[in-house]
């Protein structure tokens, strides 16, 4: 990009920039444009852009312009971007880590669990069905076996509620309709619990540097006996109107945007709403925070209001106790880790402090650490540096420098490697970021063609999604980062996405009635599907003793 100048444009086209709002239950996805042109999956950790954009950022990217509309290139580039700041809202805070972690921990939490319980009932799928009608016709052959049962079913359960509760709030008055619902404070308990244990296990941590969740269990039956909101059966469910998905692509979108407006698009929020760019799931937390902060729709699009919005979606999901910082007040749990309800209450502080809606002009480092210490002060929150601070002290302990110098030269041990890679890239992000936290939370405005500085383009680069596809195929591919062996990267892929594959065929036996899917043409290539079919069964029956296709589909 060194010497593009970027064109002065106000035509912007849809097929490079449009975004698909997509009706997700626990998101698993989020979507920068149409799906045929750009997506980041949070189950497989993978940034998916389509074949016409490919061609633009590598065009860009490489120098060989020639040819190419210089519009084209700055509405592709920011796509890209978008892309690229999901990958960072998954490994680089900690709502997010949590959030992407829950996948790999609904089977870590579980595994012995299952084993025991297949061997004491047989392959019976689902599991949760088998257990349900147990329990009501009395045909468990041993209590034992259906407590193994409920025990890996409740786990699963319980992360799915949390992970429903944090990105997509309004359903919680669905969740009290489900028998296994227990409340909010014990959904969010067991996914933070059971995550940090994995974590902790998974990347040999010193369990010294990190909370110990095995010691929350008394606190938190007190609140359930002195009935505290939230945290007992049938507890009145107050819930925000935006979380996680919201929160993520707000953030996102208006990165995209400052992006473009650096890089020679539009300058004003009249002009991307005209065109449709800022309205669904895309807008909904601006929406809220212009509600609840008592702010008007701003004219420009780097106006010191949305520089504002930024800074609060930047600390609404990066809760710091539970994780990495040990819980202080039992009581405030839910209001002290939920995405959504430190976003209202953040968005509400901004609305007393009326002064802080101009206190962003420079979008300097200086103007982020005044105003989140303002914000988090007012609230009793941590200031950001702090929870960056204890996760780099944490890598640079004698477990810590194991897992980065696995990190290093991409040579990873192969226990749950989802999560020490997750984990690795994590520790990486915030020691950029506790030097650099202004530049992640208003990376458009760092990264314009045209004058971004170097140091903003080496931070982008260090920190681009770990696997993509690529313009000739939807297969996953790593990408080839510096430094690092071809081969030792190739082995990461596979291992990772074999992990990936296991975790899901054992979520749908827990949880998903009806025989196994196989659905591999993302992850290789069609000629290949069939084998990696094959292969995943033949993994699952090497982690749990049978066969997908010996299962009993229940009815």
């Amino acid at each position: 990009m060194t010497g593009f100048q970027g064109p002065k444009f106000n035509d912007l086209k849809r097929e490079l920039v449009e975004p698909l709002e997509r009706d997700l239950v626990a998101p698993t996805a989020f979507a920068a444009t149409l799906e045929a042109h750009g997506l980041y999956n949070t189950k497989q950790f993978v940034l998916r852009l389509s074949p016409r954009v490919h061609d633009l950022v590598t065009a860009l990217t490489s120098g060989n312009i020639e040819g190419h509309d210089p519009a084209d290139l700055v509405q592709a580039y920011s796509t890209y971007i978008h892309e690229t700041v999901h990958w960072w809202q998954h490994v680089g805070s900690t709502a997010g880590l949590i959030y992407s972690l829950c996948y790999p921990t609904q089977f870590s939490s579980s595994l012995e669990h299952l084993r025991n319980a297949v061997d004491a009932i047989g392959p019976k799928k689902s599991l949760k069905r088998w257990a349900d009608d147990a329990l009501v016709n009395g045909t468990a052959p041993s209590p034992e076996a259906l407590g193994e049962a409920n025990i890996a079913i409740n786990n699963a359960l319980d992360i799915e509620f949390y992970k429903i509760l944090a990105a997509s709030p309004n359903r919680a008055f669905e969740l009290r309709k489900i028998q296994h619902f227990e409340c909010v404070g014990h959904s969010y308990r067991i996914a933070y619990g059971n995550t940090l244990m994995a974590l902790l296990q998974s990347c040999d941590l010193d369990p010294a540097t990190l909370p110990d969740p095995e010691k929350w269990q008394a606190a938190f039956d007190q609140l359930a006996v002195s009935r505290h909101e939230g945290f007992y059966h049938g507890s009145p469910i107050t819930q925000a109107e935006v979380g996680l998905h919201a929160i993520f692509e707000g953030q996102a979108r208006f990165i995209q945007l400052q992006f473009l407006a650096a890089s020679g698009g539009p300058k004003t929020c009249a002009a991307y709403a005209a065109d449709g760019y800022l309205s669904g799931i895309y807008v909904a937390a601006f929406v809220e925070f212009l509600k609840l902060s008592g702010s008007e729709w701003p004219e420009a699009i780097d106006s010191p209001l949305v520089g504002l919005f930024l800074l609060i979606c930047d600390l609404a999901i990066n809760p710091t106790r539970g994780f990495p910082l040990e819980i202080e007040y039992f009581e405030n749990f839910i209001s002290d880790v939920d995405p959504g309800a430190r976003f209202t209450l953040l968005c509400q502080t901004a609305r007393e402090h009326s002064e802080l809606k101009n206190a962003i002009t420079a979008y300097s480092l200086d103007e982020y650490t005044f105003v989140s210490r303002v914000l988090t002060s007012r609230l009793g929150y941590d200031e950001p540096y702090k929870a960056l601070q204890a996760v780099v002290d944490i890598s640079e302990t004698p477990s810590g420098r194991v897992l980065m110098s696995e990190w290093a030269d991409f040579r990873y041990d192969f226990r749950n490697i989802p999560v020490r890679v997750m984990t690795s890239h994590f520790m990486d992000f915030c020691r950029s970021k506790l030097a650099n936290p202004h530049f992640f939370c208003w990376a458009g405005r760092f990264l314009g063609l045209g004058s971004a500085t170097e140091e903003a383009q080496r931070l982008f680069s260090r920190h681009l999604s770990l696997f993509t596809d690529r313009a000739d195929s939807e297969q996953i591919h790593i990408r080839a980062f510096a430094g690092r062996d071809r081969d030792a990267l190739k082995r990461t892929l596979d291992a990772f996405m074999g992990s990936t594959i296991l975790y899901d065929l054992t979520l749908q036996w827990i949880l998903a009635d009806g025989p196994f899917h196989y659905d591999y043409r993302s992850i290789t290539s069609p000629a290949r599907a069939d084998a990696m079919t094959e292969w995943a069964k033949a993994a699952f029956k090497g982690t749990f003793g049978y066969h997908p296709d010996e299962f009993q589909v229940l009815s």
